[in-house]
Formats: structure tokens, C-alpha cells, sequence
């Protein structure tokens, strides 16, 4: 990755980080997804409390999703600069402030974050 792909992507940890830390008090582990193809974009995002875990509410935080969506498409385009476009991120941060972020290039429903269906809220495949 580029200095300009890792400083976006510090941001959108610190970003997300920030959010938990005012809102989400007792967070343990969140996780933002961002799915992109040529024509949208979207995200969804869910954190672990006391051994449940919560969707964030795009409503009550509309501008965080509105920051994190455009980090996100300016991520997607400074990597394509080097390597094919990534079609989902995901970003998975902890309350001792480590973050990992992985990037999916052909699976749209990579990591699905779901509560519909019997879904937990936890990216589907990640445990």
C-alpha cells in the first residue's frame, strides 16, 4: 500500500475508534464493512458489548457513515492506482486500539455483518 492508502486507513481506524470510545461504552470489538462496485456504495457496522453484539445505528450516526463512505471510496481509488479495486473492506478494531483491515476483490457478500436471518452481527466467516 501507498503512504496515502495507510494514512487513509489510520484514519478510518482512529475514526471508528473515536465513535466506539463516545458512544459505545464497554465496546470490546467492532467491525465496519464497506462494500463498493463502479455504480455505489454502502456500510454497515457492528460493535460486541457484554458478550452481544449491536448494530450502529446509520440514523443516529449518520455522520460517521458519511466520513467513513468517503475515506473508504478514496481508499478504493488510491489502491487501484497499484492493484485492482477491492470490492469490500473490512475493518476490525478492539478496545486495546489494535485494528486489521482485509479487502475482498470478486465476493460481494464477503464478511456480510447481518442480524436478519439468525445473523449475530459478526462478519459472516470470522469468528
Amino acid at each position: 500500500m501507498s503512504a496515502q492508502s495507510n494514512e487513509i486507513v489510520v484514519a478510518l481506524a482512529r475514526n471508528f475508534m473515536a465513535l466506539l470510545q463516545t458512544g459505545m461504552p464497554g465496546w470490546n470489538r467492532a467491525f465496519f464493512r464497506f462494500d463498493a462496485d463502479d455504480l455505489k456504495y454502502g456500510s454497515i457496522a457492528s460493535y460486541e458489548r457484554d458478550g452481544k453484539v449491536n448494530l450502529i445505528d446509520p440514523f443516529e450516526t449518520s455522520d460517521f457513515y458519511s466520513t467513513m463512505n468517503e475515506m473508504a471510496v478514496d481508499l478504493r481509488e488510491a489502491m487501484s492506482r497499484s492493484e485492482p479495486r477491492f470490492r469490500v473492506l473490512l475493518l476490525t478494531v478492539d478496545s486495546s486500539f489494535d485494528y486489521e483491515i482485509r479487502f475482498e476483490n470478486a465476493d460481494p457478500l464477503r464478511w456480510r455483518i447481518t442480524k436478519m436471518d439468525g445473523g449475530s452481527g459478526i462478519p459472516v466467516g470470522l469468528t
